[in-house]
């Protein structure tokens, strides 16, 4: 609820405070006072955009307050806060501070905040009718949660089991989604693990028969050149076959023979002898193993095809699965385990799956439920509300409430719908943000305010001159209408008319007064003789007589009886 409004250097305002209360608070005065003043700053609080030329002429800022009660279960507005880190007090304290430099702060409860938090606070604390747009009725998104809730508890319970179950349907979704979007999917990549598991596997890779196969290859390359070179070896050191020159062994041999011969001459020959016949011995069994090794170096041309098509494989897997065979084997490590996670799921997957079957078709059936009970509950609204239009003299007014259905079930139903409404007749309704009228927009906020005031949880709401253009009947109407919100929410009206002046728990009095030579806007809590006198003005202008005070009189005191 709106508690009290402090305005300093706004437009003709120098430094006005009001002080509202619960039920209904009414503003009265002479055209130009400076009651659309007072209305403006509220539409500031509650985000709408501020300009320099607001702030009054001479004055370098301009400042408005507004303190906000809180009630305890106001659900709504406690999460905005929550969000935003503020503070769950019982007030809620907003401040505009507007500069001519163009600079603007908003601070909630002290602490500075953007402008789109003030918008979001005032979409749940102010509803504002009249000749501006801060109203929740034209808002298509919120159209559906006032049908759900005028629909009352019969409605509420379906729409709270169709919610239950959409959500646990959501869930199991979620849950397949991470396994696999489908069945089919989850083969797919069942399939493809498998295959890679099998195709490493298989292959029996290890790092050393990998280093072996790379060395016998190159062996394999050079086989003629190693072929020439260990003959060459062998017969020029064992089996010389060049006659007029003795393989080296030979020549060793002679040698050592011929030295062995001079021993008894000189017995300081035999360390010399021993060596040549160590280098003999060796170089005899060189031979020995050249010739051993010229058998073994064997070239085969299938053996090449096959070391290198074994060599390919390696490389292939390599390319697919790793950079090293270590790396190769790892990656099929991880598949036996992806497998058997995906095998030892397989039955949950399916129970899963089953239970997703069942909770999507329960879904549907309770959105067709739901559907059903709102398309109910919007013919009953329908013709309640055009009962109301009609009391509010709109007897041509025809108001209808647009089903539209979406492709699948969504969290609140399988449907959208908007208001729509159309004031003449052989006009098609039209949605409500497109009424052109500010008085018609007021009387239509009216009326279904008046029916959906019991499921309407915004605490204040206020009207902007409701009875611009109406007059008699129909403002008797609309007194009685204000009267019944006021039971349920704080009412606000700017008006001219005494019967809905007489009709408010509370008057304030608008007027402009001159003070060293400026004017500015100044306010007056009417009570008693003053209040009498200012609804006999509403009556008859300036011309007040005795008869039009006992009018006065007597209009208040049947407005007060309403109450």
């Amino acid at each position: 609820m709106l508690a009290y409004l402090h305005m300093q250097n706004f437009a003709l305002i120098d430094d006005l405070s009001l002080e509202f209360f619960p039920g209904m608070n009414v503003l009265t005065g002479e055209t130009g006072a400076g009651k659309s003043m007072l209305i403006g700053a509220i539409n500031l609080i509650l985000g709408e955009r501020a300009s320099s030329e607001q702030v009054r002429s001479g004055t370098e800022q301009a400042f408005i307050e507004t303190v906000f009660t809180v009630a305890p279960d106001y659900k709504q507005l406690r999460e905005i806060l929550a969000e935003n880190g503020l503070l769950q007090e019982t007030e809620l304290i907003i401040l505009r501070e507007i500069s001519l430099s163009g600079r603007n702060i908003c601070r909630v409860n002290g602490r500075a905040v953007p402008l789109s938090l003030l918008k979001e606070l005032g979409s749940v604390l102010v509803d504002l009718h009249g000749q501006h747009s801060h109203q929740s009725l034209l808002k298509p998104e919120k159209h559906l949660f006032f049908l759900d809730e005028f629909g009352g508890r019969e409605l509420l319970n379906i729409k709270h089991s169709y919610q239950e179950t959409y959500r646990r349907w959501q869930q199991v979704q979620k849950k397949l989604k991470v396994r696999g979007a489908s069945p089919e999917e989850r083969k797919r990549k069942l399939e493809l693990l498998i295959f890679q598991r099998d195709e490493i596997l298989e292959a029996s890779l290890t790092a050393a028969e990998e280093e072996s196969l790379q060395q016998r290859l190159l062996l394999l390359n050079n086989m003629e050149k190693l072929h020439t070179m260990a003959s060459r070896a062998y017969f020029e050191i064992y089996s010389s076959d060049n006659a007029l020159q003795a393989s080296v062994v030979d020549q060793i041999g002679s040698i050592e023979k011929e030295m062995s011969s001079l021993l008894e001459i000189d017995p300081q020959l035999v360390p010399f002898v021993e060596i040549l016949q160590e280098i003999s011995t060796g170089l005899t069994e060189l031979g020995r193993e050249l010739y051993t090794y010229l058998d073994g170096l064997t070239f085969s041309a299938e053996e090449k095809t096959e070391t290198e098509n074994r060599l390919e494989l390696y490389r292939r897997l390599k390319e697919k699965y790793g950079a090293t065979v270590e790396e190769v084997l790892s990656f099929a490590e991880k598949c036996i385990q992806e497998i058997t996670v995906l095998e030892n799921s397989a039955a949950k997957t399916l129970r899963w799956e089953a239970e997703e079957r069942s909770l999507r078709q329960e879904t549907a059936q309770i959105a067709a439920q739901l559907t059903a009970q709102r398309k109910k509950t919007a013919q009953k609204l329908k013709l309640l509300v055009t009962e109301a239009l009609q009391e509010l003299s709109m007897e041509s007014a025809c108001f209808d409430v647009q089903f539209t259905e979406q492709k699948a079930p969504g969290p609140t139903g399988r449907e959208e719908l908007e208001f729509l409404f159309s004031a003449n007749p052989g006009e098609p309704p039209k949605p409500l943000v497109r009424i052109i009228s500010a008085g018609e927009a007021a009387r239509v906020m009216l009326a279904l305010k008046s029916i959906l005031a019991a499921q309407d949880h915004i605490p204040t709401l206020i009207f902007d001159e409701i009875d611009s253009g109406i007059g008699g009947y129909t403002i008797q109407k609309v007194s009685e209408k204000m009267v019944g919100l006021s039971k349920k929410h704080q009412v606000i009206c700017v008006t001219h008319s005494p019967q809905i002046a007489s009709a408010a728990d509370h008057q304030y009095y608008i007027f402009k007064e001159v003070s060293q030579g400026r004017t500015a806007t100044a306010v007056r809590y009417l009570q008693g003789e003053k209040r009498i006198m200012e609804i006999a003005r509403l009556l008859n202008g300036g011309n007040i007589d005795n008869i039009t005070k006992k009018h006065a009189a007597e209009l208040l005191k049947k407005g007060q009886g309403l109450s």
